[in-house]
């Protein structure tokens, strides 16, 4: 899978284009999944690893929140661990 030979058609973020990064189903696969995953995979390449850290605890703490609007009786570690739980098994 990362050998140089398939690097040709290995799809990525990046372009030899220095600052310009692709995004969406240009980034990774041509359907709405892959214009998702791209669109995360072109924000991940610009952030950084800090930067794809915290994207996903903002993600994680979205899906914390709505499920303690839907259950009060849950705590913030309760909340965060359904909503990993569920990212993981979806």
């Amino acid at each position: 899978m990362f050998d140089e030979v398939n690097r040709e058609w290995t799809t990525t973020p990046h372009t030899s284009i220095s600052g310009l990064y692709l995004a969406g189903s240009d980034a990774f696969l041509p359907s709405v999944a892959g214009a998702m995953y791209g669109g995360a995979l072109g924000a991940s390449a610009v952030l950084g690893h800090v930067g794809t850290i915290r994207m996903g605890y903002a993600l994680l703490s979205h899906l914390a929140k709505g499920l303690r609007e839907e259950n009060p009786k849950l705590t913030w570690y309760q909340s965060m661990y359904v909503a990993f739980d569920v990212f993981l098994n979806t």
